[in-house]
């Protein structure tokens, strides 16, 4: 039997790695990646293991986005969840979510663009040693994040 206290804990004002499947280009099942700021989680304590979230979807195509879904997780480990994304009105969707722990060599690995563009040696020293604040150092506030993603998809 699994500890909740072994488990992911998904926390406000915390960096985590999004992937989501099917992403939103190709034609069957080419997966979107990237850090998701958390804005708020709350259980719905309806017994079937869903979450309300709301979150910084930072690399989102049309730019940084609020996204408020629900998730109903589908397995939940010590670094990671996997869901299934229910838009609230429509209900389930056919895709589904893994949230993970976020660390330099994920974002290495699943956000290259944001690597090649930003990557840690070129921030301040704390940055370099955390991924928390590398990705608080980029993206400080929501209007930033906003432009920091423009300059990005220019180049």
């Amino acid at each position: 039997m699994k500890v909740a206290s072994q488990l992911l804990k998904l926390v406000p004002d915390r960096w985590y790695g999004w992937q989501m499947v099917p992403g939103y280009f190709g034609e069957r099942n080419v997966p979107y990646f990237s850090p998701m700021r958390v804005v708020s989680i709350t259980p719905l304590k309806t017994g079937r293991g869903i979450l309300k979230m709301s979150f910084w979807n930072i690399l989102y195509a049309e730019g940084v986005q609020d996204f408020n879904l629900d998730l109903r997780v589908l397995k939940h480990e010590a670094n990671y969840m996997i869901g299934e994304i229910h838009y609230a009105a429509s209900g389930p969707d056919d895709r589904s979510a893994v949230i993970s722990h976020i660390e330099f060599d994920w974002i290495r690995h699943c956000c290259p663009s944001l690597w090649a563009f930003h990557p840690p040696e070129t921030m301040s020293p704390a940055a370099q040693r955390s991924v928390s604040v590398y990705l608080d150092e980029l993206f400080p506030q929501k209007e930033e994040v906003a432009s920091a993603h423009r300059r990005c998809l220019e180049r």
